[in-house]
């Protein structure tokens, strides 16, 4: 990873009769998005002090990388298993380094 890598964090906050069926389409996601071009991390979790919301952690080599992410068919099924199934909305934060 290089200084100039683009580091993203998303938040997925989840009614809690769809947890399990988002953990399972988060999974597949995941496998999928760590064999895309670009892709140098990509990981999911399950907040441990708000339940039934989900973390992305990425990083990608540069926003054309994530941009393409953001056109896959595993995003858009992904997106297609959370309609009807939020309970607020999916933050994407872009981060910036300090120093």
């Amino acid at each position: 990873m290089s200084d100039t890598d683009l580091h993203v964090v998303a938040t997925i906050p989840v009614k809690p009769e769809a947890v399990e069926e988002v953990r399972a389409a988060l999974a597949t996601l995941v496998a999928a998005t760590q064999a895309e071009e670009g892709c140098l991390r990509y990981d999911a979790y399950e907040s441990a002090s708000a339940p039934g919301t989900f973390v992305t952690v990425e990083t990608w080599r540069a926003q054309a990388d994530l941009d393409a992410h953001m056109k896959t068919p595993h995003i858009a099924a992904a997106f297609g298993v959370l309609e009807g199934k939020l309970a607020g909305d999916v933050a994407i934060h872009p981060l910036t380094p300090l120093s």
